[in-house]
Parts: C-alpha cells; structure tokens; sequence
C-alpha cells in the first residue's frame, strides 16, 4: 500500500513538472513591439534600443511572470528621461506590445551664477512638454533642433532633471500667463521665430508702490513684442500681438527686421497690438 501511494505522487509530481514546463514553453515572451512617436535622431535610435534591450534580457522567459516595471526601467534607461511610455498590452500567450512617445522641450529657463572665479554663468532648466525638467546645461540646446526659447526673469528652486518644473513664490500667475502665451505661439506655429522671452518685473517710479510687469519677447528676424501686464487677459493680448505679427508678412520680412509690436489696453479695456519700426509707443494701460 505503501509502495503504491509513493507511486502515485512521484507520477503526480512529474505530471506538474511536465505541465510546467510545457505550460512555460507555450507562454514563453516570443515577440516584443515597440512603437515609437518620435521626432529626433537620437530617440529614434532609443526606441529601438529599446526594443533590441527587451529582446535581449525577457525574450523566451516567461510571459506570466514579466512585469511592466521592467519595461518601464528599460524605457528609462535607454530615453534618458525623453521616453515616456504611453501604452503596454498583453497578447497572450507570448506577445507585449509598447508605445513610447518622445517629451519635447518646450523651453529652457535660464539662471545665473558665479564659477570658483567669480565669473558669471548661465544654467539652463530645459522643460518638456509635460512640465518635467528634461535637461539641465550650460548650453540652450534642444533635441530635435538647435536651441529651446530662452526663458529670463524667473526665479525657481533647484531642480533636477525627472522633476516637475515650478517657479518661486510669487513668480506663480506670470508662470501661467507664460503657458498661456506659449500656446498661443505654438498654435500659430511660431516657435521657431521666438529666441527669448523675458519677464520684467518693476517698480512705477511715478508711484513706487505700484508694481509693473510686462513679457519681452525677442523674434528671431528682430522685431520685439512688448506684452504688459501679461497676468490680465493673457490669451486675448498674445492672440492680438502674434495677430499683429503675422500681419507684418504684408510688408515683406523688412517688418519683421525691426522696431517693436505693443500691447495696449485704452481706458475703456479694448485691447490692441501697435506696430512700430523704430521706437516703442507708449503704453496705454488702464492704472
């Protein structure tokens, strides 16, 4: 009787092995996809470092014990933080698909400071276009072309490169005024004509207690746009101002070379853009 129950779990125990073995074989990892959305050279090439990485470490193991996690630290491995994974499915029994998508840099903030010397230097926060801190250097350059919109007169925390990007106390409402106006430029395709934006910040000398603001915004062919108080009713005056400079085309890219476009508010709150080849106009601004 003995002998017989013996019998019995050792053909049960092999009857397991086998199955788990086979049941592996079957669910054995047989194909990674990996699909990419993507703009430049270089996450092209990390895409499909990707794809070759996954291959490389998970292909033939088991498909029932793989976690997403793995994919997720391949994926950062191999983007640098410009890889963002937007999907992961399972086909069962051997397939995982992935999508990735590249974070864009939108813009890059600039601060300044000082080396051992005493010498003066500029570190640049590049931000992507989900907010996170993409790259921080000592040069503006972009991932897919030359160089990011210039950012000045902000004041922010240190931050590293995965962070959230924010801004300091007070600096808050001229941040969102900023995307608001960001997305009025790239709605009108216009990012590659902006090199800088820079927000001032300043006292009226007539009434020192009165504080003054305005976005500077640099255009690559030399106009200058001038957006005061850029917190109130940001998207009508980006709207008017890059309005205005679009209609500079009428006069050929000599209106473009030179003098500024203003913003103005009149005392009954219409808002305009001025056009001027030499000097500023002067503000007209509700106090």
């Amino acid at each position: 009787m003995r002998a017989k129950k013996y019998v019995v779990i050792y053909a049960v125990a092999v009857f397991l092995i086998i199955f788990l073995i086979t049941f592996n074989s079957v669910c054995a990892i047989t194909q990674f996809d990996v699909k990419y959305n993507v703009g430049s050279a270089d996450m092209t090439q990390a895409a499909q470092r990707v794809q070759n990485t996954l291959e490389s470490r998970y292909l033939r193991k088991s498909y029932l014990f793989f976690k997403d996690s793995d994919i997720r630290e391949v994926v950062a491995d191999e983007g640098g933080g410009y890889l963002e994974i937007t999907d992961i499915s399972r086909t069962f029994p051997n397939k995982i698909s992935v999508t990735v998508r590249e974070k864009f840099e939108n813009y890059a903030f600039v601060a300044e400071g000082q080396d051992a010397d005493g010498n003066l230097v500029y570190t640049y926060y590049a931000v992507g276009d989900d907010g996170t801190v993409l790259a921080v250097s000592s040069e503006n350059k972009n991932n897919i072309s030359g160089r990011n919109i210039e950012i000045a007169g902000f004041e922010f925390p240190a931050v590293q490169v995965g962070e959230k990007f924010a801004v300091s106390e007070g600096f808050e409402d001229a941040y969102s005024a900023l995307q608001t106006c960001f997305s009025v430029i790239s709605s009108n395709n216009l990012r590659g004509n902006i090199l800088r934006i820079e927000y001032d910040g300043f006292f009226d000398l007539p009434d020192p207690s009165r504080w003054l603001a305005q976005f500077i915004i640099d255009c690559k062919e030399g106009v200058q746009i001038i957006i005061p108080d850029p917190q109130i009713s940001t998207q009508e005056k980006a709207e008017k101002a890059f309005a205005e400079y679009l209609s500079l085309d009428e006069v050929g890219d000599i209106g473009r070379m030179e003098g500024r476009i203003e913003v103005r508010t009149s005392a009954s709150g219409e808002i305009t853009a001025v056009y001027s080849p030499s000097e500023s106009p002067a503000a007209e601004t509700d106090a």
